[in-house]
């Protein structure tokens, strides 16, 4: 799926395209032998992609997936050692976040913004995530935090918005544009 993907993105001149650490069942206890066959199969892709001038980039996750702290990302990323190989930082979806588990409750027993700190230096594109920003602002995610890290680290990519709240009113256009304003204003 990964090689019919990069090759949809070059025909439409695409830069990346995202890939996941693999979806693992809560029920599995020892994650430790499936990390050298994702790094096989990520370098593997990663070389297609290469070939193409499509680069392949691991997005952060939850939700039983491997790629879910920055102990998990840089793991995946070390053993992956393709220079095609890259990172999608989702700013809202580490384990422990307010964006996965349990929407709008953070682990206080997770730093999330630790983890962004960890792994910004490696992220070619950046997903910021909007959840409640009625006000507009974010009452999630710390979003001058975020951008300190980001510009620590020169970032110097994309940024896009994903909204997945539920905005007042239902009124989702809005909820983008009081994100983009949000964003805006802090670069």
């Amino acid at each position: 799926m990964c090689k019919e993907s990069i090759d949809v993105a070059a025909f439409i001149g695409a830069p990346l395209i995202r890939v996941f650490g693999g979806h693992v069942s809560p029920e599995i206890e020892d994650r430790e032998p499936l990390f050298e066959p994702l790094a096989r199969c990520n370098k593997e892709v990663a070389a297609y992609g290469a070939e193409k001038g499509v680069i392949v980039a691991l997005q952060n996750h939850d939700n039983s997936n491997m790629a879910a702290t920055a102990e998990d990302v840089l793991r995946i990323l070390e053993e992956t050692d393709h220079p095609n190989f890259s990172l999608i930082l989702d700013t809202g979806q580490w384990q422990g976040s307010p964006g996965a588990g349990s929407r709008g409750e953070s682990d206080p027993d997770v730093d999330i913004y630790s983890y962004i700190e960890q792994t910004a230096s490696h992220a070619v594109y950046v997903r910021t995530k909007f959840y409640r920003n009625d006000s507009g602002k974010e009452e999630w995610l710390d979003y001058e935090r975020i951008m300190a890290i980001l510009r620590g680290v020169d970032y110097n990519g994309s940024l896009s918005i994903v909204y997945e709240g539920e905005a007042e009113g239902d009124d989702r256009v809005e909820a983008v544009r009081k994100a983009a304003a949000e964003l805006r204003g802090l670069l």
